[in-house]
């Protein structure tokens, strides 16, 4: 149970329903988290529109690397509603129980020295952005990456940065029925 109650279908206004309809029609499933924002339709409108011009657009970095960073951003950060999440976006990209987990305890094995990088400039970036140095920056520029790019990267952080604070300051956790939809087909 969250600290504010979820609003019912007929306390919705037209511009926070539109969200959640979008979000359902998208995923197939509802956002939960979206819904215990609705009670500010300029809000949880704002939200979205980070959410998927950060992540869900195409973009200069593949979708399962942005889900990956937000994983990482997630557990850093020991938001465990999103970690649940967003490590079903995983599955739903195809990587493997072994490679979420490394993902989600920040080992990062099995990926290349790219993947790497980027892994290891998000963790600390979610985790403590001011030890973050010249030397990270450098790292990711000579694995090939644009600057545009690790702004890109910085984005994800910081909107999944945002949401978690939203999820913690609510105590918004996943129900028994709520696991059951993230299970992959």
């Amino acid at each position: 149970m969250t600290h504010l109650p979820d609003p019912t279908d007929q306390q919705l206004k037209p511009e926070a329903k539109a969200v959640l309809d979008n979000f359902q029609a998208a995923y197939g499933r509802p956002s939960h988290i979206f819904r215990a924002m609705s009670w500010n339709p300029r809000f949880v409108r704002a939200a979205s529109e980070a959410w998927h011009r950060l992540v869900v657009e195409p973009s200069s970095l593949p979708r399962w690397v942005k889900e990956a960073v937000v994983v990482i951003t997630c557990s850093a950060q020991q938001t465990q509603y999103c970690v649940e999440g967003h490590s079903h976006a995983l599955r739903r990209e195809k990587l493997s129980e072994q490679q979420i987990k490394s993902i989600q305890t920040h080992s990062f094995e099995g990926f290349s020295d790219p993947e790497l990088s980027i892994f290891r400039f998000a963790h600390k970036a979610a985790a403590n952005p001011k030890s973050l140095a010249a030397a990270d920056y450098q790292r990711l520029q000579s694995q090939g990456l644009s600057n545009e790019t690790i702004l890109e990267i910085l984005g994800v952080v910081w909107a999944n940065t945002a949401m978690n604070m939203i999820v913690d300051a609510l105590g918004v956790v996943r129900t028994q029925h709520q696991k059951e939809e993230l299970r992959v087909d």
